[in-house]
């Protein structure tokens, strides 16, 4: 399991919760990634799914689980690219925790 902790930056009116699912619903029907409840995730190529939430002070904490452990990375890499592609101008910064 990998956990990424995502810091919105300081001049942010709007949390980065708010703003990631305003884009999943934006763009729903073209991303690879498929909302199965409120705050979780699956791709739809790579096993696994990731389960996403807001912590104290705006920070976005997402954990990403495989039961493959072997493809865990495919799954880091498309939740880090679909973060920088869509909400990269209201991050400061990005931090992975591997367990």
């Amino acid at each position: 399991m990998k956990i990424v902790q995502v810091v919105p930056r300081a001049k942010n009116k709007t949390s980065l919760k708010s703003l990631l699912k305003a884009k999943e619903r934006a763009i729903r029907a073209k991303s690879t990634f498929v909302r199965r409840r409120e705050g979780r995730w699956t791709h739809k190529i790579y096993p696994g799914w990731i389960n996403w939430s807001e912590a104290q002070g705006g920070l976005l904490v997402a954990e990403i689980q495989t039961r493959v452990p072997d493809s865990e990375w495919q799954l880091l890499e498309a939740l880090i690219g679909y973060l920088d592609r869509n909400l990269g101008e209201n991050i400061e910064s990005i931090t992975i925790t591997y367990r």
